[in-house]
């Protein structure tokens, strides 16, 4: 089963793929100084969510890349059933492979700075999508702690301390405007989401292929060790408002 397939089923649930709410979102979207009919580009913006909360909140207008079909499916659905369609639209694409189509107030990235290969290189290609004066929001993990047991270190390499997440921004040309952190209800509550869609799949495909079901069954497995095992003490993530220098 296709790496994408498996995060369609964890996820298919949620409505934020991440650890995190739409209250921190709309705080982020504060902090970013977000006016009435300024612009947002969201990279792989999942099932719409975030540009729909911003939209609620602040009256922007945006547009989301995300690769997965089944994502962009029910972004456009949701995005019309909450009146937002003339506002806010949805292309199904590789990032790697989009170019501006203009310069955007803000830029949004939440959870996936892994499409550029980190946090590092995705403000560097963030910025051409932004207007000098641009802001960012960005969705990041982070180890909680500075000495991470090197087993778990290597299995995420492009997960950095916040101290250098910071060091990232300024040498980016950004301050840290402000950082909202996941609590451990956040992180709970996405990491059961997460096992609750892959058990409700098992659930309904008692017949699927056994090579299938046990893939999703080793997914499971692997997420739910990975948060036992270490996640929950060394793993955090924040919502980082960056602002150009």
């Amino acid at each position: 089963m296709d790496y994408y397939d498996l995060i369609s089923i964890s996820t298919r649930d949620m409505a934020i793929m991440n650890p995190t709410t739409p209250e921190k979102l709309r705080r982020a979207g504060a902090m970013a100084g977000l006016a009435a009919g300024e612009e947002v580009i969201e990279f792989g913006c999942g099932y719409g969510t975030v540009l729909t909360t911003l939209a609620d909140a602040f009256g922007i207008r945006g547009r989301g890349i995300d690769l997965r079909e089944y994502a962009c499916r029910r972004a456009v659905e949701q995005i019309a059933a909450e009146g937002y369609a003339d506002r806010l639209t949805v292309t199904c694409a590789d990032v790697l492979d989009a170019t501006p189509d203009r310069a955007y107030d803000l830029a949004a990235c939440i959870g996936s700075t892994h499409i550029w290969g980190g946090l590092a290189p995705a403000l560097e290609a963030m910025a051409a999508w932004l207007k000098p004066e641009g802001r960012l929001i960005v969705g990041e993990r982070c180890w909680q702690h500075a000495a991470v047991p090197p087993d778990f270190a290597r299995a995420w390499p492009d997960v950095l301390t916040e101290y250098e997440i910071f060091g990232c921004a300024r040498d980016a040309g950004y301050e840290v405007r402000g950082v909202l952190h996941a609590t451990a209800d956040d992180w709970d509550a996405y990491e059961s989401g997460n096992w609750g869609g892959l058990l409700g799949w098992l659930e309904e495909h008692p017949d699927a292929d056994d090579e299938e079901a046990a893939e999703v069954r080793e997914y499971l497995h692997r997420i739910q060790d990975e948060f036992a095992g270490y996640g929950r003490e060394y793993m955090g993530f924040g919502l980082y408002v960056l602002v150009p220098v």
